[in-house]
Protein backbone atom coordinates (compact mmCIF):
# COMPACT_ATOMS: atom_id res chain seq x y z
CA UNK A 1 0.00 0.00 0.00
CA UNK A 2 1.04 3.57 -1.01
CA UNK A 3 -1.16 5.54 1.32
CA UNK A 4 -3.87 4.92 3.98
CA UNK A 5 -7.30 3.58 3.25
CA UNK A 6 -9.81 6.41 4.61
CA UNK A 7 -7.77 9.60 4.06
CA UNK A 8 -5.59 8.56 1.58
CA UNK A 9 -2.47 9.50 3.69
CA UNK A 10 0.85 9.10 1.72
CA UNK A 11 3.22 6.34 3.49
CA UNK A 12 6.93 5.81 3.81
CA UNK A 13 8.37 3.11 1.57
CA UNK A 14 11.24 0.77 2.67
CA UNK A 15 14.59 2.60 1.94
CA UNK A 16 12.69 5.54 0.31
CA UNK A 17 14.94 9.09 -0.03
CA UNK A 18 13.99 12.22 1.23
CA UNK A 19 11.20 11.12 3.73
CA UNK A 20 10.52 14.20 4.98
CA UNK A 21 8.67 15.41 1.82
CA UNK A 22 5.94 11.98 2.28
CA UNK A 23 5.84 12.90 5.98
CA UNK A 24 5.04 16.39 5.35
CA UNK A 25 2.56 15.84 2.46
CA UNK A 26 0.80 13.91 5.11
CA UNK A 27 0.45 16.30 8.08
CA UNK A 28 -0.69 18.65 5.21
CA UNK A 29 -3.33 16.16 4.30
CA UNK A 30 -4.56 15.29 8.22
CA UNK A 31 -4.11 19.25 8.96
CA UNK A 32 -6.46 19.84 6.05
CA UNK A 33 -9.13 16.93 6.57
CA UNK A 34 -8.74 16.24 10.78
CA UNK A 35 -11.48 18.82 12.94
CA UNK A 36 -13.11 19.91 9.02
CA UNK A 37 -14.44 22.85 8.87
CA UNK A 38 -15.08 24.65 5.94
CA UNK A 39 -16.04 28.52 4.98
CA UNK A 40 -18.74 27.72 3.19
CA UNK A 41 -20.66 25.02 0.97
CA UNK A 42 -22.12 24.65 -2.45
CA UNK A 43 -19.25 27.65 -3.49
CA UNK A 44 -19.12 27.59 -7.31
CA UNK A 45 -16.05 29.54 -7.49
CA UNK A 46 -13.05 30.18 -5.47
CA UNK A 47 -12.78 33.76 -3.23
CA UNK A 48 -11.01 36.52 -4.84
CA UNK A 49 -8.03 36.59 -2.09
CA UNK A 50 -8.34 33.59 0.05
CA UNK A 51 -6.15 33.36 3.03
CA UNK A 52 -3.82 30.55 3.71
CA UNK A 53 -5.72 26.79 4.54
CA UNK A 54 -9.36 28.39 4.03
CA UNK A 55 -11.44 25.38 3.13
CA UNK A 56 -15.05 25.01 1.00
CA UNK A 57 -17.42 22.72 -0.41
CA UNK A 58 -17.25 23.23 -4.07
CA UNK A 59 -20.68 22.97 -5.17
CA UNK A 60 -23.09 22.04 -8.47
CA UNK A 61 -21.88 24.48 -11.74
CA UNK A 62 -18.77 25.18 -10.47
CA UNK A 63 -16.47 26.92 -13.04
CA UNK A 64 -13.03 27.92 -12.90
CA UNK A 65 -10.31 26.20 -11.02
CA UNK A 66 -13.63 24.46 -9.35
CA UNK A 67 -14.76 23.40 -12.39
CA UNK A 68 -15.29 19.34 -11.96
CA UNK A 69 -14.67 19.40 -8.76
CA UNK A 70 -18.30 19.56 -6.90
CA UNK A 71 -19.28 18.02 -4.07
CA UNK A 72 -14.95 17.84 -3.15
CA UNK A 73 -13.25 20.08 -0.45
CA UNK A 74 -11.20 22.68 -1.67
CA UNK A 75 -8.02 23.92 0.49
CA UNK A 76 -6.01 26.52 -0.10
CA UNK A 77 -2.57 25.65 0.12
CA UNK A 78 0.96 27.55 -0.76
CA UNK A 79 -0.79 29.51 -2.49
CA UNK A 80 -2.74 27.40 -4.89
CA UNK A 81 -5.84 25.22 -4.37
CA UNK A 82 -6.10 21.74 -3.66
CA UNK A 83 -8.83 19.15 -3.86
CA UNK A 84 -9.69 16.18 -1.35
CA UNK A 85 -12.86 13.45 -2.33
CA UNK A 86 -14.99 12.84 0.68
CA UNK A 87 -15.67 9.44 1.47
CA UNK A 88 -19.14 7.99 3.41
CA UNK A 89 -19.46 9.22 6.92
CA UNK A 90 -17.25 12.22 6.80
CA UNK A 91 -18.64 15.44 8.72
CA UNK A 92 -17.80 19.04 8.23
CA UNK A 93 -18.67 22.07 10.11
CA UNK A 94 -20.04 25.07 7.75
CA UNK A 95 -18.78 28.39 9.44
CA UNK A 96 -21.13 30.50 7.20
CA UNK A 97 -24.15 28.34 8.28
CA UNK A 98 -23.46 27.01 11.83
CA UNK A 99 -24.32 24.00 10.67
CA UNK A 100 -22.88 20.04 10.99
CA UNK A 101 -23.06 18.34 7.93
CA UNK A 102 -22.33 14.83 6.93
CA UNK A 103 -21.46 13.03 3.72
CA UNK A 104 -23.50 10.28 2.51
CA UNK A 105 -21.74 8.77 -0.21
CA UNK A 106 -23.28 11.24 -2.88
CA UNK A 107 -24.13 14.76 -1.31
CA UNK A 108 -23.49 16.68 1.97
CA UNK A 109 -26.85 16.68 4.19
CA UNK A 110 -27.08 18.08 7.35
CA UNK A 111 -26.18 15.68 10.02
CA UNK A 112 -28.48 13.55 12.64
CA UNK A 113 -28.11 16.92 14.85
CA UNK A 114 -30.21 18.61 13.06
CA UNK A 115 -31.96 15.84 11.14
CA UNK A 116 -34.22 16.80 7.88
CA UNK A 117 -36.43 14.22 8.59
CA UNK A 118 -37.81 11.72 12.23
CA UNK A 119 -40.24 9.10 11.56
CA UNK A 120 -41.80 6.80 14.29
CA UNK A 121 -40.77 8.65 17.39
CA UNK A 122 -42.36 7.31 20.56
CA UNK A 123 -41.54 10.23 22.32
CA UNK A 124 -40.04 13.78 22.49
CA UNK A 125 -39.70 16.41 24.99
CA UNK A 126 -38.62 19.79 24.42
CA UNK A 127 -37.15 21.02 27.41
CA UNK A 128 -39.01 18.62 29.61
CA UNK A 129 -39.74 14.97 29.90
CA UNK A 130 -42.51 12.73 27.80
CA UNK A 131 -44.44 10.19 29.08
CA UNK A 132 -47.02 7.19 28.02
CA UNK A 133 -49.97 9.72 28.15
CA UNK A 134 -47.99 13.25 26.82
CA UNK A 135 -45.81 11.77 24.19
CA UNK A 136 -45.29 15.23 23.07
CA UNK A 137 -44.57 17.47 25.69
CA UNK A 138 -43.15 20.76 25.76
CA UNK A 139 -41.74 23.60 28.51
CA UNK A 140 -40.89 26.49 26.81
CA UNK A 141 -42.14 30.61 26.90
CA UNK A 142 -43.03 30.71 22.83
CA UNK A 143 -43.73 28.58 19.54
CA UNK A 144 -44.19 29.84 16.32
CA UNK A 145 -45.84 28.30 13.36
CA UNK A 146 -45.21 29.82 10.29
CA UNK A 147 -46.43 29.20 7.00
CA UNK A 148 -43.91 28.43 4.07
CA UNK A 149 -43.94 30.61 1.36
CA UNK A 150 -44.29 30.22 -2.09
CA UNK A 151 -40.82 30.96 -3.15
CA UNK A 152 -39.91 28.47 -0.57
CA UNK A 153 -41.93 25.66 -2.05
CA UNK A 154 -45.14 25.82 0.06
CA UNK A 155 -47.98 27.18 -0.58
CA UNK A 156 -48.60 30.75 1.40
CA UNK A 157 -51.02 28.54 3.75
CA UNK A 158 -50.59 27.09 7.05
CA UNK A 159 -53.31 24.85 8.46
CA UNK A 160 -53.38 23.02 11.85
CA UNK A 161 -54.55 19.87 11.83
CA UNK A 162 -56.69 17.39 15.09
CA UNK A 163 -58.35 14.70 14.18
CA UNK A 164 -60.46 12.33 16.28
CA UNK A 165 -61.42 8.51 15.30
CA UNK A 166 -65.18 8.50 16.82
CA UNK A 167 -67.94 11.17 17.18
CA UNK A 168 -68.38 10.45 21.06
CA UNK A 169 -64.75 11.14 21.69
CA UNK A 170 -62.94 14.65 22.53
CA UNK A 171 -61.00 16.73 20.15
CA UNK A 172 -59.97 19.92 21.85
CA UNK A 173 -57.64 22.06 23.27
CA UNK A 174 -57.78 22.13 26.71
CA UNK A 175 -56.21 25.48 28.80
CA UNK A 176 -55.44 25.02 32.15
CA UNK A 177 -54.09 27.55 35.33
CA UNK A 178 -51.95 24.92 38.16
CA UNK A 179 -52.85 22.34 35.37
CA UNK A 180 -56.65 22.91 36.77
CA UNK A 181 -59.10 23.30 33.35
CA UNK A 182 -60.36 26.91 33.03
CA UNK A 183 -61.41 27.22 29.32
CA UNK A 184 -61.50 24.24 26.48
CA UNK A 185 -62.22 24.57 22.94
CA UNK A 186 -63.14 21.60 20.17
CA UNK A 187 -65.40 18.91 19.53
CA UNK A 188 -66.04 17.91 23.11
CA UNK A 189 -67.53 14.56 23.44
CA UNK A 190 -69.88 14.96 19.97
CA UNK A 191 -69.27 16.78 16.62
CA UNK A 192 -70.42 20.45 17.66
CA UNK A 193 -68.05 22.81 18.20
CA UNK A 194 -67.68 24.31 21.48
CA UNK A 195 -66.51 26.50 23.54
CA UNK A 196 -66.99 26.09 27.68
CA UNK A 197 -65.40 27.48 30.41
CA UNK A 198 -64.84 26.34 34.28
CA UNK A 199 -63.78 28.56 37.72
CA UNK A 200 -62.48 24.76 39.48
CA UNK A 201 -61.52 22.73 36.94
CA UNK A 202 -64.78 20.60 37.90
CA UNK A 203 -67.92 22.42 36.99
CA UNK A 204 -68.05 23.56 33.46
CA UNK A 205 -70.62 26.04 31.11
CA UNK A 206 -71.45 26.13 27.70
CA UNK A 207 -70.28 29.58 26.53
CA UNK A 208 -70.80 28.83 22.62
CA UNK A 209 -72.47 25.86 20.65
CA UNK A 210 -72.38 25.35 17.05
CA UNK A 211 -74.15 23.03 15.65
CA UNK A 212 -72.37 20.77 13.25
CA UNK A 213 -75.30 20.05 11.10
CA UNK A 214 -77.24 23.75 10.57
CA UNK A 215 -74.40 25.82 11.46
CA UNK A 216 -76.16 27.70 14.08
CA UNK A 217 -74.67 29.19 17.42
CA UNK A 218 -76.14 29.30 20.64
CA UNK A 219 -75.30 31.25 23.67
CA UNK A 220 -76.78 28.92 26.60
CA UNK A 221 -75.83 31.47 29.36
CA UNK A 222 -76.16 34.48 27.20
CA UNK A 223 -73.80 37.33 25.54
CA UNK A 224 -72.96 40.22 28.00
CA UNK A 225 -73.01 42.88 25.45
CA UNK A 226 -76.02 42.02 23.54
CA UNK A 227 -79.10 42.85 25.86
CA UNK A 228 -81.83 40.06 26.01
CA UNK A 229 -85.46 40.62 26.23
CA UNK A 230 -86.85 42.88 29.19
CA UNK A 231 -90.54 40.92 30.16
CA UNK A 232 -91.38 44.02 31.93
CA UNK A 233 -93.60 46.59 30.32
CA UNK A 234 -92.84 50.32 30.91
CA UNK A 235 -89.79 49.72 33.07
CA UNK A 236 -88.44 52.69 32.72
CA UNK A 237 -91.87 54.33 33.98
CA UNK A 238 -92.17 56.83 30.80
CA UNK A 239 -95.62 55.69 29.85
CA UNK A 240 -98.08 57.58 32.59
CA UNK A 241 -101.80 57.29 30.85
CA UNK A 242 -103.39 57.53 33.81
CA UNK A 243 -101.29 60.37 35.02
CA UNK A 244 -100.11 59.67 38.34
CA UNK A 245 -98.43 61.85 39.96
CA UNK A 246 -96.04 60.01 42.03
CA UNK A 247 -96.89 59.38 45.76
CA UNK A 248 -99.17 56.64 47.22
CA UNK A 249 -100.65 53.43 45.86
CA UNK A 250 -103.36 51.32 47.00
CA UNK A 251 -103.01 47.64 47.18
CA UNK A 252 -104.04 47.08 43.51
CA UNK A 253 -104.04 49.85 41.96
CA UNK A 254 -102.43 50.94 39.40
CA UNK A 255 -100.38 54.42 38.74
CA UNK A 256 -97.61 54.11 36.17
CA UNK A 257 -98.71 51.78 33.37
CA UNK A 258 -98.34 48.15 34.04
CA UNK A 259 -97.41 49.45 37.56
CA UNK A 260 -99.43 48.91 40.51
CA UNK A 261 -99.15 48.59 44.68
CA UNK A 262 -98.63 45.31 45.91
CA UNK A 263 -99.68 43.86 48.98
CA UNK A 264 -100.47 46.76 51.55
CA UNK A 265 -99.73 49.44 48.61
CA UNK A 266 -96.48 51.62 48.60
CA UNK A 267 -95.34 55.52 48.07
CA UNK A 268 -93.46 55.32 44.66
CA UNK A 269 -91.99 58.40 42.77
CA UNK A 270 -89.32 58.63 39.69
CA UNK A 271 -86.78 61.68 38.98
CA UNK A 272 -85.98 62.82 35.71
CA UNK A 273 -82.99 60.13 35.50
CA UNK A 274 -85.34 57.42 35.71
CA UNK A 275 -84.18 56.64 39.41
CA UNK A 276 -87.22 54.97 41.13
CA UNK A 277 -88.01 55.62 44.48
CA UNK A 278 -89.88 53.10 46.44
CA UNK A 279 -91.00 52.39 50.10
CA UNK A 280 -93.89 49.17 50.29
CA UNK A 281 -94.84 46.38 47.46
CA UNK A 282 -95.16 47.43 43.64
CA UNK A 283 -96.19 44.57 41.90
CA UNK A 284 -96.67 44.03 37.87
CA UNK A 285 -98.02 40.64 36.46
CA UNK A 286 -96.08 39.25 33.29
CA UNK A 287 -98.73 38.27 30.67
CA UNK A 288 -98.39 33.88 30.35
CA UNK A 289 -98.73 34.65 26.48
CA UNK A 290 -95.31 36.16 26.69
CA UNK A 291 -93.65 32.73 27.14
CA UNK A 292 -94.55 31.76 23.84
CA UNK A 293 -92.35 34.60 22.15
CA UNK A 294 -89.57 34.15 24.46
CA UNK A 295 -88.95 30.76 24.99
CA UNK A 296 -91.67 28.68 22.52
CA UNK A 297 -93.52 27.43 25.53
CA UNK A 298 -97.05 27.86 26.47
CA UNK A 299 -95.67 29.19 29.80
CA UNK A 300 -92.98 30.13 32.09
CA UNK A 301 -93.48 27.04 34.16
CA UNK A 302 -89.67 25.68 34.90
CA UNK A 303 -88.03 28.47 33.42
CA UNK A 304 -85.12 30.29 34.93
CA UNK A 305 -85.94 34.13 35.34
CA UNK A 306 -83.31 36.66 36.45
CA UNK A 307 -84.48 39.77 37.52
CA UNK A 308 -82.19 42.66 37.90
CA UNK A 309 -81.50 46.64 38.37
CA UNK A 310 -79.01 49.35 38.28
CA UNK A 311 -77.51 51.04 41.33
CA UNK A 312 -80.11 49.96 44.61
CA UNK A 313 -79.18 52.09 47.39
CA UNK A 314 -80.36 48.99 49.87
CA UNK A 315 -80.66 44.91 49.54
CA UNK A 316 -83.63 44.78 47.31
CA UNK A 317 -86.24 41.78 48.21
CA UNK A 318 -87.92 40.34 45.26
CA UNK A 319 -90.96 37.93 44.39
CA UNK A 320 -91.53 36.26 41.22
CA UNK A 321 -94.06 33.98 40.81
CA UNK A 322 -93.87 31.89 44.04
CA UNK A 323 -89.67 32.22 44.25
CA UNK A 324 -88.24 34.61 46.66
CA UNK A 325 -84.94 36.68 45.99
CA UNK A 326 -82.75 38.99 47.26
CA UNK A 327 -80.93 41.81 44.56
CA UNK A 328 -77.43 42.86 46.34
CA UNK A 329 -76.99 46.85 46.67
CA UNK A 330 -74.42 48.83 44.92
CA UNK A 331 -73.47 50.60 42.01
CA UNK A 332 -73.68 48.96 37.99
CA UNK A 333 -76.21 46.35 37.60
CA UNK A 334 -77.26 43.43 39.93
CA UNK A 335 -79.27 40.45 39.68
CA UNK A 336 -81.03 37.73 41.29
CA UNK A 337 -82.10 34.23 39.36
CA UNK A 338 -84.98 31.79 40.52
CA UNK A 339 -86.39 28.36 38.78
CA UNK A 340 -89.94 28.63 38.84
CA UNK A 341 -91.92 25.47 39.81
CA UNK A 342 -93.20 22.92 37.27
CA UNK A 343 -96.78 23.68 38.29
CA UNK A 344 -96.36 27.53 37.04
CA UNK A 345 -98.36 28.10 34.24
CA UNK A 346 -100.43 31.17 34.90
CA UNK A 347 -99.80 34.70 34.91
CA UNK A 348 -96.35 35.62 36.73
CA UNK A 349 -96.53 38.22 39.48
CA UNK A 350 -93.11 40.09 39.71
CA UNK A 351 -92.56 42.33 43.19
CA UNK A 352 -90.29 44.59 44.26
CA UNK A 353 -90.57 45.20 47.99
CA UNK A 354 -87.92 46.86 50.14
CA UNK A 355 -87.34 46.63 54.30
CA UNK A 356 -87.30 50.10 54.17
CA UNK A 357 -86.88 53.23 51.37
CA UNK A 358 -85.14 51.73 48.80
CA UNK A 359 -83.94 53.88 45.24
CA UNK A 360 -82.57 52.16 41.80
CA UNK A 361 -83.32 52.17 38.42
CA UNK A 362 -83.04 50.05 34.73
CA UNK A 363 -85.38 47.35 36.00
CA UNK A 364 -84.96 44.09 34.24
CA UNK A 365 -86.60 40.64 33.89
CA UNK A 366 -85.15 38.30 31.53
CA UNK A 367 -85.00 34.32 30.74
CA UNK A 368 -82.39 32.60 31.69
CA UNK A 369 -79.65 32.42 34.45
CA UNK A 370 -77.68 35.64 34.12
CA UNK A 371 -78.34 39.42 33.22
CA UNK A 372 -77.41 41.09 30.00
CA UNK A 373 -76.87 45.01 29.93
CA UNK A 374 -80.11 47.57 29.98
CA UNK A 375 -81.44 48.54 26.91
CA UNK A 376 -84.42 50.97 26.67
CA UNK A 377 -87.71 50.49 24.75
CA UNK A 378 -88.83 53.03 22.15
CA UNK A 379 -91.42 55.09 23.90
CA UNK A 380 -94.06 55.08 20.82
CA UNK A 381 -93.47 50.99 20.94
CA UNK A 382 -93.53 51.07 25.11
CA UNK A 383 -96.82 53.02 24.91
CA UNK A 384 -98.31 50.85 22.45
CA UNK A 385 -97.39 47.50 24.45
CA UNK A 386 -99.12 49.47 27.36
CA UNK A 387 -102.17 50.30 25.73
CA UNK A 388 -103.02 45.79 25.32
CA UNK A 389 -103.83 46.22 28.78
CA UNK A 390 -105.18 50.25 29.19
CA UNK A 391 -105.71 52.82 27.19
CA UNK A 392 -107.96 56.23 27.13
CA UNK A 393 -109.47 57.49 24.07
CA UNK A 394 -108.04 59.75 22.08
CA UNK A 395 -109.32 63.26 22.35
CA UNK A 396 -108.14 65.99 20.04
CA UNK A 397 -108.55 69.85 21.08
CA UNK A 398 -107.80 72.50 23.81
CA UNK A 399 -109.84 73.04 27.04
CA UNK A 400 -112.69 70.89 25.58
CA UNK A 401 -111.33 68.11 23.32
CA UNK A 402 -113.17 66.05 20.77
CA UNK A 403 -112.97 62.49 21.08
CA UNK A 404 -111.84 60.71 17.92
CA UNK A 405 -114.98 59.13 16.41
CA UNK A 406 -118.51 60.58 15.48
CA UNK A 407 -121.78 59.83 17.61
CA UNK A 408 -125.00 59.17 16.77
CA UNK A 409 -128.43 60.02 18.54
CA UNK A 410 -130.31 56.79 18.81
CA UNK A 411 -133.87 56.93 19.86
CA UNK A 412 -134.59 59.55 22.35
CA UNK A 413 -132.16 58.80 24.96
CA UNK A 414 -129.19 56.68 23.86
CA UNK A 415 -126.10 58.31 21.90
CA UNK A 416 -124.04 55.72 20.21
CA UNK A 417 -119.94 55.79 19.68
CA UNK A 418 -118.59 53.32 18.06
CA UNK A 419 -114.72 53.65 18.36
CA UNK A 420 -111.97 51.27 16.47
CA UNK A 421 -109.14 51.05 18.60
CA UNK A 422 -105.57 51.82 17.58
CA UNK A 423 -104.27 49.08 19.89
CA UNK A 424 -106.18 45.85 20.18
CA UNK A 425 -106.20 45.47 23.89
CA UNK A 426 -105.53 41.72 25.23
CA UNK A 427 -108.78 40.87 26.21
CA UNK A 428 -112.38 42.26 26.21
CA UNK A 429 -111.98 45.83 27.65
CA UNK A 430 -114.03 46.60 30.48
CA UNK A 431 -114.99 50.90 30.74
CA UNK A 432 -113.33 53.44 33.45
CA UNK A 433 -114.50 56.98 33.25
CA UNK A 434 -113.54 59.78 35.41
CA UNK A 435 -117.02 60.26 36.69
CA UNK A 436 -117.80 62.98 35.04
CA UNK A 437 -121.11 64.83 34.41
CA UNK A 438 -123.03 66.24 31.68
CA UNK A 439 -122.95 69.29 30.55
CA UNK A 440 -125.89 71.07 28.68
CA UNK A 441 -123.01 73.22 26.70
CA UNK A 442 -119.64 73.59 26.68
CA UNK A 443 -117.71 70.93 29.08
CA UNK A 444 -115.33 72.09 31.30
CA UNK A 445 -113.36 70.53 34.03
CA UNK A 446 -114.90 66.65 34.54
CA UNK A 447 -117.87 67.43 32.66
CA UNK A 448 -118.68 66.03 28.65
CA UNK A 449 -121.50 67.15 26.23
CA UNK A 450 -122.72 66.24 22.73
CA UNK A 451 -122.56 68.34 19.83
CA UNK A 452 -125.28 68.12 17.55
CA UNK A 453 -123.62 68.67 14.15
CA UNK A 454 -126.98 68.23 11.57
CA UNK A 455 -128.88 70.68 14.55
CA UNK A 456 -126.08 72.89 15.14
CA UNK A 457 -126.86 72.60 18.70
CA UNK A 458 -125.67 70.97 22.16
CA UNK A 459 -127.75 68.00 23.18
CA UNK A 460 -129.34 68.76 26.82
CA UNK A 461 -129.84 65.76 28.78
CA UNK A 462 -133.44 65.26 31.31
CA UNK A 463 -132.47 62.65 33.93
CA UNK A 464 -129.83 61.08 35.15
CA UNK A 465 -126.89 59.75 32.80
CA UNK A 466 -125.22 56.33 32.91
CA UNK A 467 -122.07 55.46 30.69
CA UNK A 468 -121.76 51.87 29.01
CA UNK A 469 -120.67 49.83 26.35
CA UNK A 470 -123.11 47.89 23.79
CA UNK A 471 -122.21 44.51 24.14
CA UNK A 472 -120.83 42.36 23.16
CA UNK A 473 -117.65 44.92 22.80
CA UNK A 474 -114.60 43.35 21.26
CA UNK A 475 -110.61 43.74 21.94
CA UNK A 476 -110.63 46.32 18.61
CA UNK A 477 -113.41 47.87 18.75
CA UNK A 478 -116.51 49.02 21.26
CA UNK A 479 -119.95 50.85 20.77
CA UNK A 480 -120.00 53.70 24.14
CA UNK A 481 -123.66 54.26 25.00
CA UNK A 482 -124.66 57.36 26.69
CA UNK A 483 -127.98 56.88 27.91
CA UNK A 484 -130.70 59.61 29.74
CA UNK A 485 -133.33 57.75 32.04
CA UNK A 486 -135.21 60.30 30.56
CA UNK A 487 -134.34 62.33 27.37
CA UNK A 488 -131.59 63.68 25.22
CA UNK A 489 -132.75 66.51 23.05
CA UNK A 490 -132.54 66.82 19.50
CA UNK A 491 -133.71 64.53 16.55
CA UNK A 492 -133.41 60.96 16.43
CA UNK A 493 -130.47 59.93 14.04
CA UNK A 494 -128.33 63.31 14.10
CA UNK A 495 -124.66 62.85 14.06
CA UNK A 496 -122.19 64.84 16.13
CA UNK A 497 -119.28 64.60 18.53
CA UNK A 498 -118.89 63.63 21.76
CA UNK A 499 -116.70 67.03 23.51
CA UNK A 500 -114.83 66.13 27.21
CA UNK A 501 -113.44 69.02 29.74
CA UNK A 502 -109.56 68.52 30.17
CA UNK A 503 -110.41 67.07 33.71
CA UNK A 504 -112.58 64.37 32.22
CA UNK A 505 -111.23 60.57 30.41
CA UNK A 506 -113.12 57.98 29.19
CA UNK A 507 -110.52 54.78 29.57
CA UNK A 508 -110.74 50.90 29.07
CA UNK A 509 -108.67 48.36 31.08
CA UNK A 510 -107.77 44.55 30.32
CA UNK A 511 -105.07 44.49 33.31
CA UNK A 512 -104.33 40.98 34.16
Amino acid sequence: MSSTPHLALPLLAAAQAQKHVTHNEALAVLDALVQLAVKERSRTAPPASPEEGDRFLVGAGAAGVFAGQEGNIALFDLGSWRFFTPRSGWRAYVEAEDLLIVFDGDEWKPSASVPEEISNLQRLGLGTTADDHNRLSAKLNAALFSALAPEEGGTGDLRFVLNKSTESGVLSQLYQRGYSGRAEAGLIGNDDFGIRVSSDGSQWRDALLVDHRTGVASFPFGIANVPGSNLLINAAFLVNQRKFPGGALGAGIYGFDRWKGGPGGCTLAVSGDGTITLSGALDQVIDVSSAAAQIGAASFAGATLTLSVEDSSEPLPIVIGSKTAVISVGAGRHAASVTLDGTETGNITVRFQPSGTCSFRRLKLEVGAYATPWAGTALDVEEFRCRRYYQRLAVSGGTAGIVGALGQRVGSNNIDLPCTLPVPMRADPVLTTSGFSWSNGTPAGNQVGFYNNSGASWSNLSGALNVTMVTPASPSCIVLRFQATATFTGVTGAIGNLYLGNQAFIALQAEL
